[in-house]
């Protein structure tokens, strides 16, 4: 039997309903509105007046039920003060409803009435605490600490919360949360009670023990943090990360002798560990400490270089110099840097330098002996007159034969041997390859030197020189050092396109010796002197070695276990199948998750971001090594999306999926620019990518769903499209797409 029959006539009802109405006949007018809302449920006309007659007979719940109809439509068209009203209004009818507060807070928050949005999710709460409603007082308190991010309390009941859910991560995350923002109020007390709570989840957790050692040492209790640490490493001895946080605890709280023997046990046990020696080194230049700063970076040299921290090493090295110029154990340190990296010019200005701390500490032996160093791998005019000065006597070099005639600066014996030897090279049939003897006694390091005293002593032979060059290159072209002589001569004869073909030759030499960044830079100086340089003939001879060189690849590759350990750590002798990537949702489980999410934000009316992320260059990075780097990366993301409430997943096809509630554009591009600087600061290598590091493009995107159902493949190809033309870039960017897909 059909619900209505045919004959029903909805205007003669509504007459009849507002008759009714008129004469006090409240529930006959009741039926006839119901009956008409009945033909059409989506009348909020009807619905807005069936509302009002139930307030007046005091059925609140139900006035309330068709109020929130109408709301819902106003929030869908975008009158947020008109739902604001409603909310208000319904609220007053039913305050012991959390889920209608925190529907007001929520639109209160669109509207920028931060003040108005707290209140209204504290009213939520505490009605959800009084229902006993676990979810919305999640919801609410989850809102609470996102307006209000430094207070502790809201942070900690929400943990409280998830743990009595049996939501144990999120109760984890929460509770770290909570501790570090405690911390910051200087509530000691809360803030270490917060991170026992994190522990009794996840007894070893670094992140938890690292942040109650901070919290003991700000509360002037150091050695109870490091004592908490140290029960917990006797428990589980072989997890070397809560060595690695009992180690910073201890720099932390100024122990430089504690700190220096749990670095150095570790590093025992995992020499790719050995930076975290450099942070007692660096510990050791704030305390001014500077011997024992400058013997640690000299024990860890070799490793250091080994595996391209360099630049770490000098950087403490020169911070000991901004605090003491003189200090001559660093000089020579650093010098020593230098001389076994091969920075020749740094070299020589580094020995200058150290010449004049030998001289100021009355050591004039060693500045002498300092100054013809420097000389020997530069030299200068004014190096030699100070020598000089220092030596108090002329350069004992014999007089030239007459019987010989060379140009200024080949007076010597054996420089003349070497003259006549380039210059019967420069000359000798065409294809004829030097002897190794020969390239033995006639190293580009000397000849380079030969030609600066030539040039110092006589400017006007710049011309000559180049000649001179040409031909040692063409006598000897695997010298490198010639080679890059003969380069910044054309670029100082503004001969630019020769400049940018030697350039080319020599970029083509270092990546053949396995030195990928002096190539890149090469290539970047060779395109700078000229755009074509590409196209210019510039294929170099082979070099005369027995067997091919390896193929470049970042330094940490060379060691063996060397990326493992940079990668994962402790992680690295899990079975092949552990790690963050299982964890991660599969394509086709993030898509329901986003069906779900979507049609849950548009009943909701709050707005829904989706990134889509790639991994720059990932298609060149070494085979052997792509699983343990896509772990790190999923940790990196699980722990950045955790703190918002987002979900990730991962598709060989397409990268990492980011599905973020309740976030809009601006929210999701700040996540995504987080997720970047994690992975770039962690430093994978990656020597396909002009970063030199791993990095991360995203594309990000965001819509406040007005309609339930969204087409997930269109969304992603939107995304998709965008992150191409951000890869073509050069990668490691965020970009954000307009709404991707509306209906009209």
């Amino acid at each position: 039997m059909a619900l209505f029959s045919r004959s029903f006539d909805r205007e003669k009802t509504l007459r009849q309903a507002e008759k009714h109405a008129q004469q006090g006949k409240l529930e006959a007018a009741i039926k006839d509105y119901e009956l008409v809302a009945r033909t059409d449920p989506r009348d909020v006309t009807i619905a807005n007046i069936l509302g009002d007659i139930y307030q007046r007979v005091n059925r609140t719940q139900e006035a309330a039920g068709r109020f929130a109809m109408v709301a819902e439509h106003y929030v869908r068209q975008q009158q947020l003060p008109q739902a604001i009203a409603l909310y208000k209004k319904i609220i007053r009818l039913q305050p012991d409803q959390p889920e209608y507060s925190l529907a007001l807070g929520n639109l209160h928050r669109k509207q920028g009435m931060v003040a108005d949005a707290k209140q209204d999710y504290r009213n939520a709460a505490e009605a959800a605490r009084r229902n006993g409603t676990r979810e919305t007082l999640i919801s609410a308190l989850r809102e609470l600490a996102k307006l209000d991010p430094g207070d502790g309390q809201v942070k900690r009941e929400l943990a409280e919360v998830h743990l009595r859910s049996g939501q144990r991560t999120d109760a984890f995350e929460q509770f770290l949360a909570a501790g570090a923002a405690l911390r910051r109020q200087q509530d000691w007390e809360g803030s270490l009670g917060a991170y026992d709570r994190a522990l009794s989840i996840r007894p070893d957790s670094t992140s938890a023990l690292g942040g109650y050692a901070e919290t003991c040492i700000a509360a002037g209790q150091a050695l109870l943090g490091c004592e908490r640490i140290r029960q917990q490493i006797s428990q589980t001895p072989n997890n070397l990360e809560l060595a690695v946080v009992l180690g910073r605890a201890y720099l932390q709280g100024g122990e430089l002798d504690a700190a220096e023997a749990t670095f150095d046990r570790l590093f025992a046990i995992d020499q790719s560990r050995f930076e975290h020696c450099l942070e007692v080194a660096e510990a050791c230049v704030q305390r001014e400490a500077f011997d024992r700063a400058v013997h640690i970076v000299r024990s860890l040299l070799n490793l250091i270089l080994d595996r391209g921290q360099k630049k770490r090493a000098t950087a403490i090295l020169r911070s000991i110099l901004e605090h003491h110029p003189n200090h001559i154990p660093t000089i020579e340190c650093l010098a020593q840097v230098y001389e076994q990296s091969g920075g020749k010019r740094k070299l020589a200005s580094t020995l200058d330098l150290l010449s004049q701390a030998y001289l100021d500490a009355g050591r004039e032996a060693d500045a002498i002996r300092a100054l013809e160093q420097a000389i020997r791998h530069q030299p200068s005019r004014k190096a030699r007159q100070r020598l000089k000065a220092l030596a108090g006597h002329k350069a004992d070099d014999p007089a030239p034969a007459a019987a010989m005639s060379f140009p200024e600066g080949f007076e010597s014996p054996s420089a003349a041997g070497y003259y006549d030897r380039m210059t019967a090279g420069a000359t000798s049939p065409a294809g004829t390859t030097p002897s190794v003897e020969r390239t033995e006694t006639t190293s580009g390091e000397y000849s380079i030197a030969l030609l600066d005293s030539l040039l110092v002593q006589n400017p006007e032979l710049m011309q000559a020189r180049l000649t001179l060059v040409e031909r040692m290159v063409a006598a000897q072209p695997d010298v490198l050092e010639t080679r890059l002589q003969l380069k910044d001569l054309y670029a100082e004869a503004r001969r630019k396109t020769d400049a940018a073909r030697e350039a080319m030759v020599l970029a083509q030499m270092y990546q053949a010796r396995g030195d990928a960044d002096k190539a890149a830079e090469l290539q970047a100086e060779a395109i700078s002197l000229d755009p074509n340089a590409a196209l210019l003939p510039a294929t170099p001879q082979p070099l005369p070695v027995a067997a091919p060189l390896p193929p470049a690849i970042p330094l940490s590759f060379e060691v063996p276990g060397g990326l493992a350990n940079l990668l994962t750590g402790s992680r690295a002798a899990e079975p092949s199948g552990a790690g963050r990537l299982s964890d991660l949702l599969t394509l086709a489980q993030f898509q329901k998750l986003h069906g779900r999410e979507w049609n849950r934000a548009a009943r909701q009316g709050y707005p829904l971001t989706l990134c889509l992320a790639q991994l720059d260059f990932f298609a060149s990075y070494p085979a052997a090594f792509r699983q343990p780097c896509l772990e790190v990366v999923a940790g990196l993301f699980d722990a950045q999306l955790a703190p918002v409430g987002g979900m990730a997943a991962y598709d060989p096809g397409e990268g990492f999926l980011v599905l973020i509630p309740d976030a809009d554009a601006e929210q999701g591009r700040e996540r995504a620019e987080h997720l970047c600087a994690a992975i770039q600061q962690k430093g994978i290598p990656h020597a396909s990518s002009p970063h030199r590091v791993l990095t991360l493009s995203v594309a990000v995107t965001s819509d406040l769903p007005l309609f339930e159902g969204m087409p997930f493949d269109k969304f992603v190809s939107v995304l998709r499209d965008a992150l191409a033309q951000v890869t073509t870039r050069g990668g490691n960017l965020v970009t954000v797409v307009p709404a991707a897909y509306r209906r009209p």
